[in-house]
């Protein structure tokens, strides 16, 4: 099975502009989240698809391969159009505002697309521990059923913990990589978008509309998603004790 990874990436984020290319302790974001995909054993080769020739230019100084897209609003869309030229039985959907993400996140959100033939697409999910992080419209929080099946996405703190804390529940956000077969990440595209896509703006909304399953697996590596200023800040002070970033940073002479 033949498995590549691609990264999606636009200067126009509406809550903070220009952020693939914000600097992080010395390297663009994007370069973060492209050599840590790109340590995953699972992964055949790992790609860049931007509309921007801002991030064409810096991805070519580090070495990614590009794939020009055109305008798109949903990352989904635009990984499925750079995904057609691509030789690949898999595709993974990396997010490219997660700089902290680890290799091993990767072969975690793959592995059951290599145990069962029939699981189409995957999330990968993290327990949610922090009320501020449940409460934050930036946090895509997903809820399951038994069978680790997303019953619902949504930027609202679910589900409603009106008895139980977050000990007790299964409280969980979206993070980083979501694996999809070709076939389906291709029928994606070719599906209307639906209502609740469009309220929440989550992509995966359209798979559950349309009846497709999304299967979810937990992961417990700690990350955090650079929306705004602020994440840029927490995240730069998370890097400088990342022990994954002393392997690709740059050296001092």
């Amino acid at each position: 099975m033949r498995t590549v990874a691609v990264i999606p990436a636009r200067m126009g984020s509406t809550r903070y502009p220009g952020k693939p290319l914000c600097d992080i302790h010395g390297l663009p974001m994007i370069e973060h989240v492209y050599r840590r995909t790109c340590m995953s054993d699972s992964l055949d080769a790992t790609y860049v698809a931007t509309p921007n020739e801002e991030i064409r230019e810096a991805a070519a100084e580090f070495g990614a391969p590009v794939i020009m897209t055109g305008e798109h609003t949903r990352c989904t869309s635009r990984v499925a159009e750079a995904a057609e030229g691509l030789d690949a039985d898999v595709v993974v959907v990396m997010q490219g505002d997660e700089p902290l993400i680890r290799p091993e996140m990767v072969d975690t959100a793959v592995a059951p697309m290599l145990e069962d033939p029939d699981i189409g697409c995957v999330n990968l999910a993290s327990r949610i521990h922090d009320p501020a992080v449940f409460a934050d419209e930036n946090t895509v929080k997903v809820v399951l059923d038994g069978n680790d099946r997303a019953l619902y996405f949504s930027r609202e703190p679910i589900p409603n913990l009106h008895d139980v804390g977050f000990e007790e529940a299964r409280v969980y956000e979206q993070v980083c990589a979501m694996p999809f077969r070709t076939e389906l990440l291709q029928t994606f595209v070719e599906l209307p978008e639906t209502p609740l896509e469009r309220a929440e703006s989550i992509d995966m909304l359209r798979l559950l509309e349309h009846g497709f399953d999304v299967h979810v697996v937990e992961t417990d590596v700690e990350t955090h998603a650079v929306d705004t200023p602020a994440d840029h800040e927490r995240v730069n002070e998370m890097m400088a004790g990342d022990d994954l970033f002393a392997e690709y940073a740059p050296r001092e002479a």
